[in-house]
């Protein structure tokens, strides 16, 4: 390590390290504008020039390496001078480029250097400002220096290539693709351009006239799995902005167009701000009475009445029907604390195993089938050890730029810079494959006959890796018995990949290790859910991809605390910590934790899972719901019978922040908070533990999940005369920090999680087994959860449905960039709208040609259970006879209205990614 000398002071460098990041390292400010630390150094502006005493004279500190015994300096009042005129010059060159008024990297060195021109500049604007039309983006051309941090922030952050240099000389400027707009160049709106531009030239549209924030706050955000952190900035307590945190441990500058500018729905007027109930209800009537389908008027009425009215129902039903017809909705939206609460008011106050949430529709076949393989349902590995250290990364039924937009950055970056192998398996032409080293289209619903296919050419060429496998697995002789029956020709003609591709896939993953196995629900949401997910278990135990950075399997987490509800146990099979229900030693541990004066907890006995309690409701064997956070009508495959579950529920309680689809079922609304209101945490996709902090007051009179669900839980223990008799029991919390105190005394995954570690910013990823333990961010070390991996024999099943005669093309289905989820959030986040403001059905150019239908012509969608409308968009994403839409947006525009709920045996997933569908154009 060199020493150096700056301003006479003495200090250590490393080796390689410019001189302004030494500098940087030990407290030392050196003026600049083009540079920035995650950026290629351009060393354009010169405004970073020390003076060194060897080589002699000025050098930009920027690019200038540190050697033995180097000495500079980096404030003088030659230095300062030549500062100022450089400044000087370059608002002679852009005189628009500093307001007096204005707060932002340029500003602050003209008035640090006092290089404001000496007298006023009348020159007219040279550009239009507002020039380009990006619903998020403002941009001011008159401010731009040609600094290029923006151009290199869309390259080397984003890998999008939107942004370059245009024209020569004084005409050159910064422009959009071949100087068109942002968006017609493919733009993805995440933002980076504006975060990194130092002078105001590209700016967030919503912080356009509002001032300064009052305060920012530290969060994590609420939309996908990836689990970036940035700032809230708040004034007047208000959302007025979000700004990147260069230290967030997932993301660091980066975020997506959701990410940063989709919070303006937390305060949009249709946040439910008082509680409401079903008049009805409020005139005595028990939810039993109600007769036919109309619920009646909602009526607002004080917390203390709609508490009454919900925990009167309950108890009731509880009473005359048992337990077991309570059917209780867990959210992956909210926190994992919140979630803990929601299974334990489930099982210990109304006791009854049946509680679920989403996990049940995206990834419970992924959690089923690795825990058949390896005894753990989880994430393997970090995503900064794929980024950094794969080979080869297999992306098979993951749309990963638009549904985890910041990871799919980071891979495109890693392909651009150090030739990551990337192959892509899947239907459409998506995004990612356009970095792709190779991607293969095969048919929907034939992923298990792909891979097999794969396996029987790895085996074929030896390229297997038999000491892993004798080592750590069993089961192989079984399962190579059943993939030497899926050689090349047999797959090829199941799946339309031809023999030629699969042996090139299989020539690039096995040549290529480590190599790190990424899927979503284009593998998930099957029939043979489980099957894929064995198969692609079998796979990387072949190729030794497991307990090793930079491979793993890897299921991506779709919602931003999917993986937090699954692990506080949010499913009907198992305790926080994947603690089996069926286990006698686990139901007497939470007995004890729980114990409520007599009571018994739900028992060893599973509960009905999302899918099954619907059809539960529909026949009456559940009388009554209590959902937190989740919009079923919108979201279950088949809506119609979706809606009829919900309309013969006899008592529906609804806690959410806005009316949705499922509200038109309720019968009790009760206002919560957003992520922006209330504090806790989140774990993301890679099992990483995360704040959620407040930074503005819940609207009107709504209140925090956890208070809600512990009112609730003390209010019906008095109700039934039951008096708890220890701590855990009595439902008195007086924080998020000390529900997650009690999730760590019951779950060993999280026993060391505490807010306090997490406050002083420990990284923890579960399982973190005490107050000392570092956490785990690598998992299938030396040996599996179960001890050996076992390989299963995995056997193609076709999709329960096949395109006919009457319904000739095949549907798929999945998210968007701009939108998440069911699209509550985001169709009430302005400019996400505009944006994307409707349901497109992708069809393919030679279909819509069949039908007679013109791109942007409307389109009606019909299958054996409904129909939906949509625009359709003639694209060669999706292959002749398959056509693709997006679930966001409610009624007749809601693909799951054609969707089927046919499910997989072992995880009850349902097949929303392949079914039958005719398309017809609307005149």
């Amino acid at each position: 390590m060199p020493k150096i000398t700056i301003n006479d002071r003495s200090v250590e460098a490393r080796d390689g390290q410019s001189v302004l990041d030494a500098a940087a390292e030990h407290g030392i400010v050196i003026p600049t504008l083009c540079y920035h630390k995650d950026l290629s150094i351009d060393g354009s502006c010169r405004l970073c020039m020390v003076e060194c005493d060897s080589p002699p004279g000025q050098i930009a500190a920027c690019s200038s390496i540190v050697h033995e015994g180097m000495s500079v300096t980096t404030e003088s009042d030659e230095l300062s001078e030549s500062r100022r005129m450089i400044l000087q010059m370059l608002l002679r060159d852009h005189p628009q480029a500093a307001e007096v008024e204005a707060d932002n990297e340029l500003t602050r060195w003209v008035r640090h250097y006092d290089a404001w021109p000496s007298a006023e500049r009348t020159d007219p604007p040279r550009y239009q400002v507002d020039s380009d039309p990006n619903p998020f983006i403002r941009v001011d051309l008159n401010q731009c220096i040609l600094c290029t941090r923006c151009v290199r922030a869309c390259e080397e952050v984003q890998g999008r290539f939107v942004l370059g240099v245009g024209y020569r000389g004084c005409d050159a400027k910064i422009i959009a693709g071949a100087d068109t707009t942002m968006l017609d160049a493919r733009c993805e709106s995440c933002g980076a351009c504006s975060a990194y531009c130092p002078t105001g030239a590209l700016t967030d549209r919503f912080a356009e006239g509002i001032g300064p924030p009052d305060k920012t706050v530290a969060t994590t955000c609420g939309y996908c799995g990836v689990g970036c952190q940035f700032d809230l900035n708040v004034r007047d307590d208000r959302i007025v902005g979000v700004t990147s945190r260069p230290d967030a441990p997932v993301n660091g500058m980066s975020l997506c167009v959701k990410g940063r500018y989709g919070w303006d729905y937390v305060h949009h007027h249709e946040r439910l701000t008082k509680p409401l109930v079903r008049r009805p209800l409020v005139d005595g009537q028990q939810a039993s009475d109600r007769k036919g389908g109309d619920r009646g008027e909602w009526v607002e009425v004080e917390w203390n009445t709609a508490l009454k009215i919900v925990v009167d129902n309950l108890v009731g039903i509880k009473s005359e029907s048992g337990p077991d017809a309570i059917g209780v909705f867990s959210s992956a939206k909210c926190t994992t604390e919140e979630n803990y609460l929601m299974q334990k008011f489930a099982r210990q106050v109304i006791g009854t195993n049946n509680v679920d949430h989403c996990a049940r529709l995206c990834h419970s076949s992924s959690v089923s089938a690795l825990k058949m393989a390896f005894g753990s349902g989880a994430v393997s590995n970090s995503m900064q050890d794929i980024v950094d250290d794969s080979a080869s990364v297999m992306i098979i039924g993951s749309n990963t730029t638009e549904q985890h937009p910041v990871f799919a950055a980071r891979l495109r970056q890693a392909v651009l810079r150090r030739g990551l192998k990337v192959v892509v398996a899947d239907p459409r032409k998506i995004d990612i494959t356009e970095f792709a080293t190779l991607h293969i289209r095969q048919r929907p619903g034939t992923d298990t006959a792909l891979l097999n296919g794969i396996m029987h050419i790895i085996l074929e060429k030896g390229w297997h890796d038999s000491a892993f496998i004798e080592d750590r697995c069993e089961g192989f002789d079984d399962f190579r018995q059943t993939v030497e029956e899926y050689p090349p020709a047999r797959a090829a003609k199941i799946t339309g990949v031809s023999v030629d591709e699969l042996h090139r896939a299989a020539e690039l993953i096995a040549m290529n290790h480590p190599m790190a196995l990424l899927w979503g629900m284009g593998i998930t949401q099957h029939t043979s859910g489980v099957m894929n997910v064995l198969s692609l278990a079998n796979l990387q135990m072949l190729l030794g991809n497991l307990g090793i950075v930079g491979g793993g399997v890897n299921p991506l987490r779709g919602q931003n605390n999917v993986q937090g509800a699954c692990d506080m146990g949010a499913l009907p099979n198992e305790f926080p910590g994947y603690q089996a229900v069926a286990s006698d030693e686990v139901n007497a541990k939470f007995m004890n934790a729980w114990k409520a004066g007599e009571s018994q907890i739900a028992g060893t006995r599973p509960g009905l899972p999302v899918t099954e309690m619907m059809e539960a409701a529909r026949v009456g064997q559940i009388r009554a719901l209590y959902i937190l956070g989740e919009d079923p009508v919108l979201t279950e495959p088949d809506s119609n019978h979706a809606r009829g579950s919900m309309e013969a529920a006899e008592f529906v309680v609804l806690q959410e922040i806005f009316p949705t689809e499922t509200s038109h079922y309720a019968d009790v609304l009760l206002p919560a908070t957003s992520f922006a209101e209330k504090s806790g945490t989140f774990t993301n996709t890679e099992r990483r533990v995360q704040l959620v902090r407040p930074a503005i007051e819940p609207p009107g009179e709504a209140r925090l999940d956890w208070q809600i669900t512990s009112e609730l839980a003390r209010l019906a223990l008095e109700a039934e005369g039951r008096e708890p008799t220890g701590p855990q029991a009595a439902w008195n919390y007086e924080s998020a920090a000390e529900i997650m105190d009690e999730v760590a005394a019951v779950t060993p995954i999280y026993g060391g999680v505490s807010h306090d570690r997490l406050e002083r910013g420990d990284q923890l990823q579960w399982p973190v087994l005490d107050l000392e333990h570092p956490g785990t961010p690598l998992l299938h070390i030396g040996k599996f959860t179960r001890g050996k991996g076992k390989f299963h024999s995995t056997e193609y099943l076709s999709a329960d449905e096949q395109p006919d005669e009457q319904f000739p093309l095949l549907l798929t289905t999945g998210r968007v960039l701009y939108h998440w989820h069911g699209g509550e959030q985001t169709r009430r986040a302005e400019h996400l709208l505009a944006a994307y403001p409707e349901t497109l059905l992708e069809i393919s150019p030679e279909d819509a040609a069949r039908i007679g239908v013109e791109d942007s012509g409307r389109v009606r969608v019909v299958s054996k259970r409904g129909t939906m409308t949509a625009r359709a968009l003639a694209t060669d994403r999706v292959s002749p006879g398959v056509v693709f839409g997006d679930f966001h947006f409610p009624g007749s525009l809601n693909i799951n209205n054609v969707t089927n709920s046919a499910a997989d045996p072992i995880s009850k997933i349902p097949e929303y990614k392949v079914c039958a569908v005719a398309v017809e154009r609307l005149d």
